[in-house]
C-alpha cells in the first residue's frame, strides 16, 4: 500500500523556519545558524509579499520612520533624540515628506522606494546571509560577528509574516511578542498579556532569553 506524501507550501516552510529561528534565538544557540535559518524564511516571505503586490523594502523603511515622525508630531520623542540637532533635522525633513499626523495609522500610509534604494536595502540585508552561503568568489573573506543582528532580522521576518497572514505564529510568536513588548516598554491591549510582559521585565536581562526558551518549550509540550 503506497504511503502518503506530505507537501509543504512556501508559506508553511517560512513559518516553520521562522519558528525554529525564534526557538534557537531564545535558546542562545549559534548566531550564524540562527541567521541562516531566519534569512531563508525572510527571503521566502519577501517573495510572497511581492507576489501580493507588497514591497518589503518599502514596508521596512516606512516602519522605521513612521513611529518616529508620529511621536514628533505628538511632541513625544524621547530626550535622547530631541537633544541631537542632526537627528531632529532628519526627522523634520522626513516629516515634511510624509503625511503622518498625530492620529495617523501606519496602514493608512504607503510609500514607493526608488530602485537603487531597494537594491541597497537587500544588499545590506543579505550581506551576512550571502557570506554564510557562498565561498566561490571570496573564499578568504571574513565578517565581524558584531554585524550579525539576529533580533532585528527576526523582527523584520515576523513583521513580514504578519503582513501576509494574520494567523499567529504559534507559541513562538506569542512569546516573541511578549519579549518585544519588554524591549519596547509597551503596554499590551490585553491585561493578561501585559502582566506577562511585566513579569518578563522583572527578570534580569541576562536571564530573559532562557526564560522565554523555557516558556516556549513548556507551551509546546502542553
Amino acid at each position: 500500500m503506497p504511503t502518503a506524501t506530505l507537501h509543504i507550501t512556501k508559506l508553511a516552510a517560512a513559518e516553520r523556519q521562522l519558528r525554529a529561528a525564534i526557538r534557537l534565538y531564545f535558546a542562545d544557540e549559534d548566531e550564524l545558524a540562527i541567521h541562516t535559518i531566519a534569512s531563508a524564511a525572510y527571503r521566502l516571505l519577501a517573495d510572497l509579499k511581492a507576489e501580493r503586490g507588497m514591497d518589503e523594502a518599502a514596508n521596512v523603511y516606512l516602519t522605521s520612520v513612521f513611529y518616529v515622525v508620529r511621536d514628533y508630531r505628538r511632541g513625544a520623542l524621547p530626550s535622547d533624540l530631541t537633544s541631537d540637532p542632526d537627528i531632529m533635522e532628519w526627522v523634520r525633513n522626513v516629516a515634511a515628506q510624509l503625511p503622518i499626523q498625530t492620529d495617523t495609522k501606519i496602514e493608512d500610509i504607503s510609500i514607493t522606494l526608488p530602485r537603487e534604494l531597494v537594491g541597497q536595502f537587500w544588499n545590506e540585508r543579505n550581506k551576512i546571509a550571502n557570506f554564510l552561503k557562498h565561498a566561490d568568489r571570496d573564499s578568504r573573506a571574513s565578517i565581524s560577528l558584531d554585524e550579525v543582528d539576529n533580533l532585528l532580522l527576526l523582527m523584520q521576518c515576523y513583521s513580514a509574516y504578519m503582513d501576509i497572514t494574520r494567523e499567529d505564529l504559534g507559541n513562538e510568536g506569542f512569546v516573541f511578542q511578549l519579549f518585544l513588548g519588554v524591549k519596547r516598554k509597551e503596554r499590551s491591549a490585553s491585561s493578561q498579556e501585559d502582566e506577562l510582559v511585566q513579569k518578563i521585565a522583572r527578570i534580569p536581562e541576562a536571564d530573559r532569553l532562557r526564560f522565554c526558551s523555557i516558556c516556549i518549550s513548556e507551551l509546546n509540550n502542553m
